[in-house]
């Protein structure tokens, strides 16, 4: 079975080829190569601490390891994969993806899985808008189901003290599929401990990007933590979209890709940074048969100095062709 590693110096992403293999193989293969490049690392004197790590992999009763999370979602080229954040500080707190067993739909699944992770930061003292800095949301059937998600979300945030007049988290809302009976939304979160030592700055973007709210939905472009003279920049989802909302490019894959490039650079340009800070990329595709030409404009781009991953997973709205979300850390 093919096995590929793209690795920075906090970010790693495993390819699998299926080969063949059912979806328990190929995820045991992963876990078997992680476990390989664990020890690799360890016997040359490198500890590496695991922050967060999800699978891209069928959302089925898997051997996922050391309580990773699971997408549903699938390498747009075939196969599964796992990506992996290391950090050395412990000032984070990854939650793995949240789902819901009760609710019969989108609207119920989102406000049960926040009260739950609502608790789950109370037990330790946190709280969603005080310490939550990125979400990662998952929507099934996202045509059908993303209103009621995001209405939900707003409605829940707005209660918790997260409104246009304070801030929003930055965030990914994206197509995924949850396990059988676990409802139609899953959410992974990372929060840090202590926000007083991170510096959280929010990024805006406005020359190219307007305000989320504006046009119904609440999630910040972007966030910055500066944690021990490492300042990391957490950029959500962002596609072809003008200041007022609009999508820009209708049905042009290569002009949505570059405009979602532009967007990406003028978010990191806020947060002191450059596309040579980005240590890892997540890459969203609507349509299978836009994979080739998404790929090649990458591989033009950034060739292979950026771990990344094109996946299957259809944006929040039908005429977005892609996304991309981003990572970057700068001393």
């Amino acid at each position: 079975m093919a096995c590929r590693i793209e690795e920075s110096y906090n970010q790693l992403i495993i390819r699998i080829d299926a080969d063949g293999r059912t979806a328990s193989e190929q995820v045991q293969a992963l876990n078997d190569a992680y476990g390989e490049y664990v020890l690799r690392a360890a016997l040359s004197g490198v500890r590496r601490h695991e922050l967060l790590g999800r699978y891209f992999a069928p959302a089925e009763d898997l051997p996922f390891l050391k309580g990773f999370s699971c997408s549903g979602q699938l390498p747009a080229d075939g196969g599964a994969a796992l990506w992996v954040m290391f950090s050395d500080d412990d000032n984070f707190l990854y939650t793995p993806i949240l789902y819901d067993r009760e609710g019969k739909d989108s609207a119920e699944n989102t406000q049960h899985i926040f009260n739950d992770y609502s608790r789950i930061l109370a037990e330790k003292g946190l709280t969603l808008k005080d310490n939550c800095v990125r979400t990662w949301c998952f929507v099934e059937d996202i045509d059908d189901n993303y209103k009621g998600f995001y209405k939900t979300r707003t409605s829940f945030f707005s209660e918790h003290g997260l409104t246009p007049a304070t801030h929003y988290i930055a965030s990914t809302g994206i197509a995924g599929t949850m396990p059988a009976g676990c409802g139609k939304v899953g959410v992974d979160a990372l929060a840090v401990k202590d926000p007083a030592k991170a510096d959280i700055r929010y990024l805006k973007g406005s020359s190219n990007l307007g305000r989320t709210d504006a046009y119904g939905v609440t999630f910040e472009r972007g966030t910055v933590l500066t944690l021990d003279g490492l300042r990391t920049a957490l950029i959500s989802g962002t596609a072809s979209i003008d200041p007022a909302g609009n999508v820009l490019h209708v049905g042009d894959i290569q002009a949505q890709t570059l405009r979602s490039w532009e967007n990406v650079g003028v978010l990191l340009e806020e947060a002191g940074m450059s596309f040579s800070d980005v240590t890892m990329m997540l890459v969203y595709v609507r349509n299978r048969e836009d994979y080739d030409a998404v790929r090649r404009l990458y591989d033009e781009r950034f060739g292979t100095s950026i771990p990344k991953l094109i996946l299957h997973a259809p944006i929040c709205r039908p005429t977005w062709l892609m996304e991309t979300e981003c990572i970057a850390v700068k001393r």
